[in-house]
């Protein structure tokens, strides 16, 4: 179902395979019979995308570090913790752009839900798990911080699609 609408092997809001997918069971078999000594390392060249931390911590400012799902403030070495959450990803095929109406402020269990897909924010604002339907609450919002509808219409459409290649 992805590959038909030029998603194939996003399985993911972040664009990362599931861990059973493209696992090299090869390493698997190494890693356990190397019980001692250090990691081994392996050279590589990657691209990687530049993003703006101005904008995420801004909308961790205006939220005052509360999830917009579940109000969670966590406190990590003494600092508030939160995670600025793009709606439509960075990445290769969801082109998102990083500004501050494709963010939300998540804390981390809402973060990797989001991301994989689990959860999705309604037309009406409620925060409903993917498979079930069932309600997890209300996005909340924040008048300095506009979220782009069209992002989230993208985001529900993956949840959709994600729903129907698991059935």
């Amino acid at each position: 179902m992805l590959s038909r609408v030029g998603l194939a092997g996003y399985t993911t809001a972040d664009g990362l395979l599931d861990e059973d997918e493209g696992a090299d069971d090869q390493e698997g078999a190494a890693a356990t019979e190397r019980a001692t000594g250090p990691a081994a390392r392996r050279t590589s060249t990657s691209s990687r995308l530049v993003r703006d931390a101005a904008i995420g911590a801004r909308v961790k400012e205006l939220h005052r570090h509360a999830c917009q799902i579940c109000e969670t403030r966590l406190q990590y070495k003494r600092r508030p913790y939160s995670e600025a959450a793009h709606i439509r990803g960075l990445g290769n095929a969801h082109n998102g752009p990083d500004e501050m109406p494709n963010l939300l402020c998540l804390c981390p269990n809402h973060h990797v839900l989001f991301d994989g897909l689990e959860i999705y924010v309604d037309v009406d604002g409620i925060v409903r798990r993917t498979h079930g339907d069932k309600t997890v609450g209300r996005l909340r919002q924040h008048n300095s911080h506009h979220i782009d509808g069209a992002h989230l219409d993208y985001h529900r459409t993956l949840c959709d699609l994600n729903r129907m290649a698991r059935s």
